[in-house]
């Protein structure tokens, strides 16, 4: 018997006998290899060099696919072959078990009476148990009489279904996704998902809702190169409740460019601010009164950064008006503080133009206004040290903007006030001086210095005291308010003291870095990959320990004592009339502990000088390690007031009581377990004076995930309380299965 060319036969204590009829027999664990095909049995039958029968721990492999069953037929020739009570894996993330599985060719498997999954339990968390099913490597799956099984529980019957069997992606119907809301009630949607070559992908949608009607959507998704992306999707539905159609869209990218610029773009539109809590679960989306779309080019320079915008900005206020503004477009140029040549002094400055429109309502009143603005605000600072624990520096500042349109406020006929936006220019310009001084500082060094290795603290004192005064501009209610550039702190003088310490921990540091190893791969950053020459190299190379210093603490006390006007009223005998008053602001207390990174600590207080009481503090802090996370804050107002107690003489007495005091707490925590498998999050808020009709933990969240290596199943509950919008209460729930994707998004 002639076998084919390049057949090899592996034997190990078996032994290869041909008997009378030319028939090849072989027993023992034997291997054959033919090409990149490989063969393992314990018995082996090979006749006319062509035809082969095995039989006992039967393996079929080729390439990244295996087969293993109890019994073979199979051509050497044909490369086409049958395996019965088959177990196989290909293209490698996909199982099957058949009882009969047949090999047609390299990219061909046709399976009878199987179970596919992506699942490697022995048990699969998820399957589908198919009549029959034809596999076409690196394209798709068709599979007939589908009963897809959640453990071994049968959950859904489909008479047919496409599959794609892909390492790369495959275009085709994705699984269909059920979901449930309270506005649009239950809906079914179909995605269509279109790879566009190896950089760009577009998915069609189809949705159906039982209360609203149909709705349909896209998303495009493209990778210019490797230094930008873009994504584009919008949504359209028609709202039979409403009777209109209502849609939402957003375009984002950015993208380096060779040139020094990066380039952001946020485009958002919606056909009103209802359909967020309508339709999207995002917090911030439901909640933010604000719809947004800009784009922007930017480019940072060694001492100087040029941006040029284009923004739109539209607002809904509580009272249902809204405002539109947008600048098209605005370039700003901004410097960081530079030495002026050999000269003591140093520049920054903050420049801009624009062209600005504002259309709506802006407070209480109607806005029409398309105007151009100039801004320059330059900055001079000389620092002075005259000894090593006395800092001094002076600072001039001088700020001058140009408005082409001002507003004015006139009486309407009827009464009552009127804004009128008038086409003539307007000029501000704002003058500022300060002196900062810094000293004398003190400090003091803690630790042992014959113990190199042990920890070692340092404790600083800075005492600071500062004075500025501003420029006083005497048509501020002419300008016409759009952001930060057209609003300023307010004129005249003032000086804030400060007491700051400090204290540093000084750590012994020990870096480990891995040293190339012969041949490995090194991937530049625009992607482009090298191979290390083949040299020896050690895999582990310790570096030297260093010294680094570490804030750990700071505590500060700070208070703003101003020239002209009073920081501080108090109104001691309940009237409504402030009978005290003072130029001193409250005295604030700021401390932070950040003993490692993964613990941190802040607290905030302020003390009010009138009532002599404390108003205000607020403590948050983090905890966190490999299994768990806490993030807590607590935020406590006094409202600070005096009221008359019962008349026990002539007169009757004035005692200090709390008045409108407001307590809230937030606490963020979560559990990492079994190897980050399982996920349990909890985010809820308490506020222990609420307002009527509201309870005392207006928001609370929770969600546990749990994801194995086929599927994630997640369940996540939200309820919140809004003042001005519907109550939120919700109930997520979602399983996603590889090689599959979302099966199953419901939201009551």
């Amino acid at each position: 018997m002639r076998l084919p060319q390049g057949l090899k036969i592996e034997l190990r204590d078996g032994q290869a006998v041909q008997d009378e009829n030319g028939d090849l027999r072989i027993t023992g664990p034997v291997t054959i290899t033919l090409e990149d095909t490989r063969f393992q049995a314990d018995r082996v039958v090979l006749t006319q060099g062509r035809y082969m029968e095995a039989e006992g721990n039967v393996l079929l492999v080729w390439g990244a696919n295996r087969i293993a069953g109890r019994r073979m037929s199979y051509d050497l020739k044909e490369k086409r072959g049958t395996i019965w009570d088959a177990i196989g894996q290909v293209m490698p993330d996909y199982l099957f078990w058949a009882k009969q599985a047949e090999k047609v060719g390299d990219s061909t498997i046709r399976v009878k009476s199987a179970t596919v999954t992506t699942c490697t339990q022995p048990i699969p968390y998820w399957s589908f148990s198919v009549s029959s099913a034809t596999i076409r490597l690196e394209h798709y799956a068709r599979m007939w009489n589908v009963r897809f099984r959640a453990a071994p529980l049968p959950i859904l019957y489909l008479p047919y279904l496409v599959w794609p069997v892909k390492s790369d992606r495959a275009a085709g119907l994705l699984f269909p996704e059920f979901s449930s809301s309270r506005y649009g009630g239950r809906s079914v949607t179909q995605d269509y998902f279109i790879p566009i070559g190896r950089s760009a992908d577009l998915t069609l949608q189809g949705r159906y809702y039982t209360d609203i009607g149909f709705g349909g959507g896209m998303e495009l998704r493209v990778i210019p190169n490797s230094r930008g992306s873009a994504k584009l999707n919008g949504v359209l539905i028609n709202d039979r409740k409403r009777g209109t159609s209502r849609h939402r869209a957003a375009y984002n990218q950015t993208q380096q460019f060779s040139n020094g610029f990066r380039m952001v773009a946020d485009i958002n539109l919606v056909s009103d601010f209802e359909y967020f809590s309508d339709f999207e679960r995002d917090l911030s989306l439901v909640s933010s009164p604000t719809i947004l779309a800009r784009m922007e080019f930017s480019r940072n320079g060694p001492w100087t950064s040029l941006n040029v915008r284009e923004q739109r900005r539209e607002q809904l206020f509580s009272s249902g008006q809204e405002l539109v503004q947008q600048t098209l477009p605005e370039i700003e140029w901004r410097g960081r503080s530079r030495r002026l040549g050999k000269t003591p002094f140093y520049l920054s400055f903050e420049s801009s133009l624009a062209s600005i429109q504002q259309r709506g309502q802006q407070q209480g009143q109607t806005i029409d206004a398309d105007y151009r603005r100039a801004d320059a605000f330059p900055t001079i600072t000389i620092p002075w040290t005259p000894a090593h624990w006395l800092d001094i520096t002076p600072r001039f500042s001088y700020r001058v903007s140009y408005y082409t349109q001002r507003q004015e406020q006139r009486k309407n006929p009827g009464g009552g006030p009127r804004r009128v936006i008038v086409n003539d220019s307007l000029i501000r310009t704002l003058g500022g001086a300060g002196v900062e001084l810094v000293g004398p500082k003190a400090y003091r060094i803690f630790g042992r210095p014959n113990r190199p290795n042990a920890t070692r603290y340092k404790h600083v004192i800075e005492p600071r005291l500062s004075y500025t005064f501003q420029e006083a501009f005497d048509r501020t209610d002419e300008i016409l308010l759009y952001d930060e550039v057209d609003r300023f702190a307010g004129a005249g003088e003032q000086a804030s003291y400060r007491i700051i310490q400090r204290l540093f921990a000084k750590r012994p540091r020990t870096e480990t870095a891995m040293a190339p190893t012969a041949l490995e791969p090194i991937v530049l950053p625009d992607g482009q990959t090298l191979r290390g020459s083949p040299t020896t190299a050690p895999a582990l190379e310790t570096l030297p320990a260093s010294q680094e210093a570490v804030e750990i603490a700071s505590l500060e006390l700070r208070q703003t004592h101003s020239f002209e006007r009073d920081l501080s009223l108090a109104d001691l005998d309940g009237d409504g009339i402030n009978e005290s008053n003072s130029r001193f602001s409250d005295i604030s207390l700021i401390g932070r502990y950040n003993p490692s990174p993964a613990t941190s600590l802040d607290l905030r207080s302020s003390y009010n000088i009138l009532y002599d009481r404390i108003s205000n503090v607020s403590t948050s802090g983090t905890v966190r390690n490999k299994l768990a996370r806490v993030r807590f804050s607590v935020v406590h107002r006094n409202g600070l007031g005096v009221r008359p107690t019962t008349q026990t003489a002539a007169k009757p007495t004035q005692i200090f009581v709390p008045n409108d005091d407001d307590t809230q707490v937030r606490l963020t925590t979560g559990l990492s377990l079994f190897r980050n498998k399982l996920k349990l999050d909890l985010d809820t808020s308490f506020d222990a004076d609420p307002a009527p009709g509201q309870t005392h933990f207006p928001d609370k969240r929770w969600r546990m995930q749990y994801s194995t290596q086929c599927c994630t199943v997640m369940v996540e509950q939200l309820l919140r309380e809004f003042s001005t919008l519907a109550d939120r209460r919700d109930l997520y729930f979602r399983i996603d299965l590889k090689g599959v994707g979302k099966i199953l998004d419901l939201s009551y």
